[in-house]
């Protein structure tokens, strides 16, 4: 950089004596200014270096919080950075040689006041013998508009969604791969909107021939009633217990007739199926929305009732165990984040978690393994993705009315009473057949 410096110094003095001419009498003062220049930029730059740039602030926390080690004659020797930190705009990747003593585990119980000095956030992990540090300096906005986020560049994937923004930037999943989400958090955090413009954004990328959609609301049918009426949707919004154990029933009696398909064909999943040029399946994506009324509700002496809740759930259980392969995709929802509502047999089966902010750690234990959750600032739609690694974000915020008017743009007021397909003809919308349905793989 010093060198780059003083090439560009040459140069202006050079075009300034070009533009002069025959004033020669004023060189002299005009390379003054321009050297004083050149050497004020130049300290700022090395000031900033040694003293505020953000390796030697973290470096300097470090020593602070007890990363350090003192020899026999009393010199305090901190980490030391290994290499040229790697930049992408406020975020580094920065390499460590840690001091004799100090291990990965000293780094991890004091990152949380590592993250507080230096007014960033951190990942850490070993590598060779050396301590490896993201350096996240973005800030997270306070609102994210849906329209404005889905305008830029998206990554590869089937069946993306946008989180929001964090750190890091843009944050993404793909169900595709995930392959099920759980969505957690107390009332009035963000989990309908998250869930609404999630929705919205799939049905919009997707046409009905790759994606079908079964909701299931059970806080009233309210939220999600839009999307029952459109053509991807398998029926209506189910809003009671036997409506969806009946629908969760239905789910679940394709996914044995893919695997079926499958077997016959010698396939493993729907990627080898789509490679074989096999007839098309859509993808399933089945969203419930209050995941304690399938799992904890009281039901009284209601004995059928009763018997359509414990039927749902195991079959929420079986879709989250086997979906995957068939491209049977859950997102569950919940206010009640508690060993009750998400039993463990599901919670195994759900990799990825979207977490507002819950009442209690216990709350947040259950849903991401930390307590980070309880400790979400009072902003809504503030959030955790926990996914590999944990990362505070803004979920994306859609409204419910322009939420419907997207939807109704792209495909129209929906039409059939409500009733937008048969669910044994999954390939296809009720306006594309006449006649008998087919079984599928037939």
């Amino acid at each position: 950089r010093l060198a780059t410096m003083r090439r560009a110094q040459a140069a202006a003095l050079a075009l300034v004596a070009a533009s002069l001419g025959d004033t020669a009498h004023l060189r002299p003062r005009i390379t003054v200014i321009i050297s004083a220049v050149s050497f004020a930029l130049g300290f700022s730059w090395w000031f900033h270096r040694k003293h505020l740039g953000m390796p030697v602030r973290l470096q300097r926390a470090m020593v602070q919080v007890g990363l350090c080690y003192r020899d026999e004659t009393g010199v305090v020797v901190g980490p030391r950075l290994r290499k040229r930190p790697i930049r992408a705009g406020r975020n580094a990747r920065l390499r460590w040689s840690l001091p004799p003593g100090v291990t990965l585990r000293d780094v991890l119980d004091r990152q949380e006041a590592l993250e507080h000095c230096c007014n960033c956030e951190l990942t850490c992990w070993m590598e060779d013998g050396d301590l490896h540090t993201d350096v996240l300096g973005h800030k997270v906005p306070k609102r994210v508009e849906f329209e404005k986020f889905y305008r830029h560049h998206r990554p590869h994937g089937r069946l993306l969604i946008g989180l929001g923004r964090g750190r890091r930037g843009a944050l993404w999943g793909d169900l595709s791969a995930l392959p099920h989400l759980l969505v957690g958090g107390m009332t009035g955090g963000g989990k309908s909107v998250f869930l609404r413009q999630a929705l919205t954004h799939l049905l919009l990328d997707n046409s009905p021939k790759r994606l079908r959609v079964l909701c299931v609301d059970l806080k009233g049918g309210v939220e999600l009633a839009h999307f029952g009426v459109l053509p991807h949707a398998l029926g209506p919004v189910a809003d009671g217990i036997e409506v969806a154990a009946t629908a969760l029933g239905t789910v679940r009696a394709e996914l044995d007739r893919r695997l079926e398909a499958l077997r016959r064909a010698g396939l493993r999943d729907i990627d080898e199926w789509i490679q074989a040029e096999m007839p098309e399946w859509p993808r399933i994506v089945v969203v419930v929305d209050e995941l304690a009324e399938l799992t904890v509700r009281e039901l009284g002496s209601d004995k059928v009732a009763q018997a359509a809740q414990k039927a749902a759930l195991g079959r929420l259980v079986e879709i989250a165990r086997l979906g995957r392969a068939v491209g049977i995709h859950l997102i569950l929802c919940t206010q009640r984040p508690d060993a009750e509502a998400v039993p463990g047999q599901l919670k195994a089966n759900l990799p990825a978690t979207v977490a507002f902010r819950v009442r209690s750690g216990v709350n947040s234990l259950i849903l991401l393994d930390d307590d980070r959750a309880a400790r979400l600032p009072h902003v809504a739609g503030r959030a955790i993705w926990a996914c590999e690694r944990l990362e505070e974000f803004q979920a994306i915020y859609l409204d419910g009315a322009e939420s419907e008017r997207l939807l109704a743009e792209k495909w129209g007021v929906a039409t059939l009473d409500g009733t937008t397909g048969l669910v044994t003809r999954w390939s296809q919308s009720p306006q594309e057949w006449v006649g008998e349905p087919e079984e599928v793989g037939a």
